[in-house]
């Protein structure tokens, strides 16, 4: 399971993707759907960004907003993070950590589409590998 690339962790995904104007109340009711906590928000085939559970609680229910008529575009991160497909799942959780995110793009190549990867998608002994990885490396740094 080690060194997986994110073109693995996404092959038989059900991506949810949105336009930039959909209501917050349809996007989240075909994240229930799909059993995903994130969609991709498309315009013109091209990715604008991201909407996740965490913009839900924090963009829109703490800010009072109605889901009913608050669009997609007004609460979701603009301009995610993105990442190959050919990259490496240790990449992956490098960039999460680095930039306190849970939810990464994958574009894939031939076809053109995308993907997302979360966090969850890494069980707990990957995540245990990764971190030696960090630390040896770290290490290594410190030693030169």
């Amino acid at each position: 399971m080690p060194h997986r690339k994110l073109r693995q962790i996404i092959a038989d995904q059900e991506l949810v993707c949105v336009a930039p104007t959909d209501t917050v109340k349809d996007t989240v009711a075909r994240m229930q759907g799909n059993h995903v906590g994130s969609a991709l928000v498309l315009e013109n085939d091209q990715v604008i960004g991201i909407f996740t559970g965490s913009n839900m609680l924090n963009r829109v229910i703490k800010a009072g907003l109605d889901p009913n008529t608050t669009i997609i575009r007004d609460v979701m991160t603009p301009d995610p993070v993105c990442l190959h497909c050919d990259a490496y799942g240790i990449e992956c959780i490098r960039m999460m950590r680095e930039q306190n995110i849970r939810h990464i793009v994958v574009q894939k190549d031939s076809d053109g589409g995308f993907g997302i990867v979360s966090v969850r998608d890494f069980p707990d002994e990957e995540i245990c590998e990764y971190d030696e990885e960090f630390k040896f490396e770290e290490n290594l740094w410190e030693q030169m």
